[in-house]
Order: C-alpha cells, then structure tokens, then sequence
C-alpha cells in the first residue's frame, strides 16, 4: 500500500515528504544530543547526583521547535490524505497552499528557535546544533519544494 501511495506523490510532494521527515528526525536529535548533565559526582564515596537540563526543548526555543514539529507532522497528514485511496476530502483551501503554509510556520519555528539557543548563552552541547541545522534544513527543503509545486499550480 505505501508503493501505491509512493507512485501518486509528485516529484516535489516527495521532497516535501522528505523535509517533514528530516524534521521530525532533527527534533528527536535535539531531545537526545540537547541534554547535558549538571553537577554531581563523588564526594567521601558518598555518589551526588546532578541534575540533567535539555538546552534543545526548554523555554521559548523547546516551544518553537515543538511548533516546527507539530507543522511536519501537519504536512505529512495532509500528503497521506491527498493521496490515499478512498479518500475524497473538500479542503478548505488548494492542497499546495495548506503544505505551503504549513511548511513555513516549520521552517520559521526552527530558524526562531536555533536564533534563540545561540544567543540565550550558557554551555549548551554542541551536538545540539546539529539537531538544530536537521530541524531548519528540514523545514528549508518543505518550504522550497511547497513553493515550487505552488507556483506549477498557478502556472497551470
């Protein structure tokens, strides 16, 4: 059934696809590569835990990026309804402005929320950036090729 639905996705709906999916992945990196153990250790032999804070999901940025991965999750809703069989929906709006938008607010969400663990200080890990770069080139690739498939659609 996913090589029926596979073959109905245009080439740029594919790219799409693969965007809310980087995203997705990008925002499970960040709640595993943004953690960082404070404190803690060995004093006397008596074992002190810490305290573990994650920089990718706290405060205004963890908000922002829930948001980006909330709108990937939208996008790939809306592509599977498009496209799966016994499916006869009336949206509200054109399918390529719903994945245009929503692809935005996903890319705009991340780019916000990297804007935000760069500049709030501390000692975050650095691997959280990568989770951060994953989530932003996600939200890029749905935004680029929502708009691609946008205009094919006012060209037509």
């Amino acid at each position: 059934m996913l090589k029926e639905l596979w073959a109905k996705v245009s080439p740029s709906e594919k790219f799409v696809a693969y965007g809310a999916v980087a995203v997705v992945v990008g925002w499970i990196l960040g709640q595993v590569l943004g953690s960082s153990t404070i404190g803690g250790g060995s004093v006397g032999g008596y074992n002190i835990p810490g305290y573990t804070i994650n920089y990718f999901g706290w405060g205004n940025a963890g908000f922002l990026e829930l948001v980006a991965l909330v709108a990937a999750i939208v996008v790939g809703v809306v592509l599977y309804l498009k496209n799966a069989p016994n499916m006869n929906i009336t949206w509200p709006l054109p399918v390529v402005q719903i994945l245009l938008g929503a692809a935005v607010v996903s890319l705009a969400g991340g780019v916000l929320a990297t804007l935000i663990q760069i500049t709030n200080g501390g000692n975050p890990p650095i691997l959280m950036y990568v989770a951060d770069v994953v989530v932003v080139v996600g939200g890029a690739a749905m935004a680029w090729f929502s708009y691609q498939e946008f205009l094919a659609s006012k060209a037509a």
